[in-house]
């Protein structure tokens, strides 16, 4: 038994078709299936069951996106870091390739899908990864790790890694609990992918 049933158009309510026209309708369109979706990939169709809670998260999505005090490459750090430290080995597969365009190296990026220690060549990675973990492991930041943060990125960095760990930390569960997979029946451009994931305000 799937952990969320399948649902159309003709099987949600009044919040539930804002939600999906959002998706389908919105600059997601492209990845979702258009005006003609049948049904939305996986991730979306279990935030069906509570619209409201995933229109939230989308906006906090769009919102990390637009600022620029988490980079695009510090960002995609999070999202790899996140999935494989949830197991969540889907979500990591597929953004390491927008971490690949956002300039992360090949080799940070396997060693944290082999989950061993990534060979870091710049600071900031380094502290954004060890708080990523921190916050995994321990939903805290030792003393060391918070005042690095703060130093490098200042406090409104600090607020949004947070944000984007949290955030992720919610797409990894409702990926695992879902099963979500790379869904064959949706073949969205690679190229227009890239964009959407890796906007930010100085690219808009």
């Amino acid at each position: 038994m799937d952990a969320f049933p399948v649902l159309g158009k003709q099987d949600i309510d009044a919040a539930q078709r804002a939600f999906w026209d959002e998706l389908t309708l919105g600059p997601r369109g492209f990845l979702t299936g258009g005006a003609n979706a049948k049904r939305l990939p996986d991730l979306y169709n279990a935030w069906l069951q509570f619209p409201e809670f995933g229109h939230i998260m989308l906006q906090l999505a769009d919102a990390i996106r637009a600022h620029s005090d988490l980079s695009g490459k510090l960002r995609e750090l999070v999202i790899l870091t996140t999935s494989i430290l949830l197991g969540t080995r889907v979500e990591y597969e597929f953004h390491a390739p927008f971490a690949r365009n956002e300039g992360l190296s090949e080799a940070v990026i396997n060693a944290i899908g082999d989950d061993t220690p990534p060979p870091f060549s710049d600071e900031t990675e380094r502290v954004v990864f060890q708080a990523n973990v921190e916050l995994i492991r321990t939903a805290k930041l030792s003393e060391a790790t918070r005042g690095d943060v703060v130093r490098i990125m200042g406090h409104r960095g600090l607020m949004q890694l947070i944000a984007a760990v949290g955030l992720y930390t919610i797409v990894s569960q409702t990926t695992n609990v879902a099963g979500v997979k790379l869904a064959d029946d949706f073949s969205a451009d690679s190229a227009k992918l890239s964009a959407f994931f890796t906007q930010s305000e100085d690219k808009k």
